[in-house]
């Protein structure tokens, strides 16, 4: 599973249990996160660094926040290259957190439909 359904829950109890907000949050999400893997993408395919780093740092951040662990551990590791240099195979690492980034996508798209539905227990 790419999305822990447990942090979803922890994060609805944060926004004091309010099913609306958590449906917003997920749908800030799932709008923010291509933008942010073209950034990946544009920035692996020009060897900018700093803005690759960014964009797996903001991505991270987000992906902790939705349970999305796998991406998030992903992104940190590609976070990290980049403050040594310009990682090694760029291109791939970002394809491979494109395919993570995506399945969590999915996963959250069904979460937000249970959500819409009022078909939201613990």
């Amino acid at each position: 599973m790419a999305i822990a359904r447990n942090a979803l829950d922890k994060l609805l109890e944060l926004i004091g249990g309010d099913h609306a907000s958590l449906a917003e949050l997920i749908e800030s999400f799932l709008n923010e996160s291509p933008l942010l893997l073209a950034q990946l993408q544009q920035a692996a395919g020009a060897g900018d660094r700093t803005s690759l780093g960014r964009a797996a740092h903001t991505l991270k951040s987000s992906a902790r926040d939705f349970g999305a662990s796998e991406l998030a551990a992903s992104c940190e590791v590609l976070e990290k290259q980049c403050r040594e240099g310009m990682p090694g195979e760029a291109q791939a690492k970002v394809e491979t957190i494109i395919a993570e980034c995506t399945s969590a996508q999915k996963e959250l798209g069904m979460h937000l439909a249970a959500l819409n539905r009022g078909d939201w227990s613990k």
